[in-house]
């Protein structure tokens, strides 16, 4: 008799859920092992984009709540990761800056996350992973839309 897959009762939501947190465990193991928490590696990577962006910028950028952000660029801060400096032109605006060992972990980072995202996808076909990004894409964009896409 042949036994089902483990994975085969589980909601696609669920599924979508459990994969997504065994990626970002592998993230997490990867990026402490060098003293850094696994929430600064999307941070650090989005600063090494667009460096001198405002806290309220990036926090949209991301999708993530003001106070989890400003706990977030607080320990950064604290860490020696990134400084804020006030903007030029317009001195009540304060622009985050990595810095250089902000930077270094940066690139770090950007590689341990790329190996781990290699991981994930790599019993998966290019047609496969084509169809996977297409896929998640669009539940992604009919949830910010708060609707349903057909």
């Amino acid at each position: 008799m042949k036994t089902k897959p483990i994975h085969e009762d589980m909601s696609i939501g669920l599924l979508i859920n459990h994969a997504a947190r065994t990626h970002m465990e592998r993230i997490r193991s990867s990026l402490e092992s060098y003293g850094v928490q696994r929430t600064y590696g999307p941070i650090l990577k989005e600063l090494s984009v667009s460096e001198g962006m405002t806290q309220k910028e990036l926090a949209g950028n991301m999708r993530i709540t003001a106070p989890s952000m400003s706990v977030n660029l607080q320990k950064m801060e604290n860490t020696g990761l990134l400084t804020r400096k006030s903007d030029d032109t317009d001195m009540r605006q304060v622009r985050l800056h990595l810095t250089e060992k902000g930077k270094e972990i940066a690139e770090r980072a950007d590689k341990e996350i790329a190996l781990a995202e290699k991981k994930l996808i790599e019993v998966l076909t290019d047609d496969e992973k084509v169809e996977l990004k297409r896929l998640l894409i669009k539940l992604l964009e009919s949830q910010s839309k708060g609707g349903k896409q057909t």
